[in-house]
């Protein structure tokens, strides 16, 4: 299931880089019927959204990175600040990752986690230098199951998490080692984003994803007022850092704008936007009046005073996002997304990029598709890469520097990528992605759906967090001609798409990128691409909010999958011939649901479905499901006509026999 904590922690901007050629494995083709254990696709990284710098650490400067994993645990790394040089890698029981890390007074090192998984969910931890040991502090509010953001009081007192998908507040205690929920100092909003706490012990809330706000919040948890932004839009205060008696907020706005507002304390007051700026932390790079930033993927310094803006000509951070940490003497020490560490000397003005160091960790297999070499080629999740799977040789092979690809389809005999964030469509060369699109001007973030459909590369969209309207996108590669159509459901996003006969049939969501559902129903459409116009539209299955993927059969019916029911329609009119509940599920609770479903016609002319983490065989006849296997994330049928499956790293096919 797609829900909010991973809608947005894909905000991370993962760089799509040339390709370094590509690595191969091999393992031995399976034989026989049913379900058959492939091992995992070479899909591995080392993502640290979460880093955090201790420069006055007793037995030298350290940084602390936690590297992500497919299914956990995800590892917290020490780091020598000065050489890079490993320390230690340890574990973090039920993190799957994490964005928050930060170092406390006596240099104890806390981090925030996430983890959708029921039982697991956004847990605190702490780490004490002195012992080498992680302790595991607890579940950080319930229901909250990504924590973006720790702070530690000036004195040591407490340490602050915000959260995602309710926007709670909550205080450790780390005399009683009690964990406080505070509540959503601005309610109605899904995400505390960022948190700074100033000298004084007052909180610096950043909030999101529509209003983009900044709470002022007392030690004691109340929030004394709320500041409002600078500019206009949806979106995140994404980057909160207090700076002698400037707040900075750096804001990541629905229009693909990264602005950062300096705003008076004293005076109340916004004095300067900054635009343009990259880097994930805005105060971390602070020597004197001068503050160090990535502007378009360069190291520049803005004068607090003057408000200009100085380049350095440093560039080579290591890829993904930047994120300055902080000053050991004259040198600047940061750490790109991808888990390498820079440093940046003041006073020469050179930079260097260290040896990356991190054990790489497994990563989410997120997309499957049959590539026109007959191989079934797997997208990651979060760090991204491509993998390709021979199912007659058994051989693998892995592209690394290849962005998170939430659909892919063949079309015309080449291979064709949807990645997120804003909704980017690659061609894929054979051995680095081409840039064809890019519907960030269109508010739009996540190409789920794609299919061949004729002459056009069809694919539907999900729009950035905090706005609503998904859309319909048309490519000719021949020509290079391009048709959006925007909002063709009003409020809905498309995410499941079919093709037959110059009508491009597609199922909604009533989710946008906002946590509140456009309509009581998702829809079912036919859009008739010659006529440029909706044949029909429907909504096969009341209360449903989100439909999912759909398929024709061998004799020309149209089928999909919901989260909670099997249907079939005619094609010519969109009416529902049949349907049946196969489970429940939570609509009236659902945040955020997006994509949930995978159902293909089998070379045994039955239906093949994935749903709710289960894989069914689907008797056309009588519409019964027969569990097939659990846990399941993917379902596609491959290119030798049986099924192939993935559930976090790992592979599997279910033969047809």
């Amino acid at each position: 299931m797609t829900v909010s904590w991973r809608a947005a922690a894909l905000a991370l901007l993962l760089a799509l880089a040339p390709a370094v050629p590509a690595q191969a494995e091999t393992a031995a083709p399976p034989t026989g019927c049913g379900f058959k254990n492939l091992g995992t696709l070479p899909l591995t990284g080392a993502t640290t959204a979460g880093t955090a710098l201790d420069a006055t650490h007793p037995g030298g400067p350290r940084v602390y990175s936690v590297t992500s994993s497919a299914s956990g645990p995800a590892m917290l790394g020490i780091r020598k600040a000065n050489d890079g040089s490993l320390i230690a890698e340890r574990p973090l029981p039920l993190a799957l990752g994490s964005w928050a890390v930060t170092v406390a007074p006596d240099h104890a090192v806390y981090v925030g986690s996430y983890n959708a998984t029921v039982g697991a969910m956004g847990r605190l931890y702490r780490y004490d230098p002195s012992t080498d040991q992680v302790g595991e502090l607890g579940m950080a509010a319930p229901g909250e199951s990504f924590v973006w953001t720790v702070a530690a009081s000036p004195d040591g007192t407490a340490v602050y998490a915000g959260t995602s998908p309710h926007g709670k507040l909550v205080r450790y205690d780390t005399a009683t080692r009690e964990i406080t929920d505070l509540g959503s100092p601005v309610p109605g909003e899904q995400f505390i984003r960022d948190l700074a706490i100033a000298e004084d012990g007052t909180i610096y809330a950043g909030v999101g994803a529509q209003t983009m706000r900044v709470a002022v919040i007392g030690r004691d948890g109340t929030t004394q007022r709320i500041i409002d932004p600078p500019v206009e839009g949806h979106g995140y205060a994404y980057d909160v850092d207090v700076v002698g008696r400037h707040l900075l907020v750096r804001f990541a706005t629905s229009t693909n704008t990264n602005p950062m507002g300096v705003y008076d304390l004293e005076t109340r007051a916004w004095k300067d936007l900054v635009e343009d700026v990259d880097s994930l932390t805005v105060g971390g790079g602070r020597h004197g009046h001068d503050l160090y930033l990535f502007q378009n993927d360069e190291l520049v310094s803005y004068d607090l005073q003057s408000g200009q803006v100085e380049r350095t000509g440093f560039t080579d951070f290591g890829g993904g996002a930047a994120r300055t940490l902080g000053w050991v003497g004259q040198t600047l020490v940061g750490t790109g997304s991808t888990g390498r560490i820079w440093h940046y000397d003041r006073k020469s003005g050179q930079g260097r990029l260290l040896e990356g160091t991190l054990t790489g960790q497994p990563v989410s297999i997120r997309s499957m598709a049959v590539g026109p070499d007959d191989r079934v080629y797997g997208g990651g999740f979060f760090t991204g890469g491509l993998a390709a799977y021979d199912p007659r040789t058994g051989e693998s092979q892995f592209w690394p520097n290849v962005g998170q690809s939430e659909g892919m389809v063949t079309h015309k005999g080449k291979l064709y990528l949807g990645v997120y964030p804003w909704a980017r469509i690659y061609e894929w060369t054979g051995s680095e992605p081409k840039l064809l699109l890019n519907l960030a001007a269109q508010e739009q973030d996540r190409p789920f759906a794609m299919i061949s459909a004729g002459d056009w590369l069809a694919f539907g969209t999900v729009p950035k967090v905090g706005t609503v309207g998904g859309a319909l996108g048309l490519y000719d590669p021949a020509t290079g001609r391009t048709v959006v159509k925007r909002n063709l459901i009003p409020g809905h996003s498309i995410i499941g798409l079919a093709y037959r006969d110059g009508v491009i049939y597609g199922t909604t969501s009533a989710f946008g990128g906002i946590s509140t559902p456009q309509d009581d129903a998702a829809v079912a459409f036919a859009y008739d691409i010659a006529g440029d116009s909706l044949k029909w539209q429907t909504k096969p299955v009341a209360g449903d909010l989100a439909l999912g993927s759909i398929t024709f059969d061998g004799d020309g019916k149209l089928w999909g999958l919901s989260p909670d029911a099997l249907y079939e329609l005619d094609p010519a009119t969109g009416r529902t011939l049949r349907s049946v509940k196969h489970q429940t599920y939570p609509w009236a609770t659902a945040t955020q649901v997006w994509l949930d479903t995978n159902i293909e016609l089998g070379s045994d002319g039955r239906l093949y479905g994935k749903v709710q983490g289960k894989a069914y065989r689907i008797d056309r006849a009588t519409m019964a499901l027969t569990l097939i296997a659990r846990p399941i994330s993917i379902l596609l049928k491959g290119p030798d006509g049986h099924m192939y499956l993935s559930r976090f790293e790992n592979f599997y096919t279910y033969r047809i026999c």
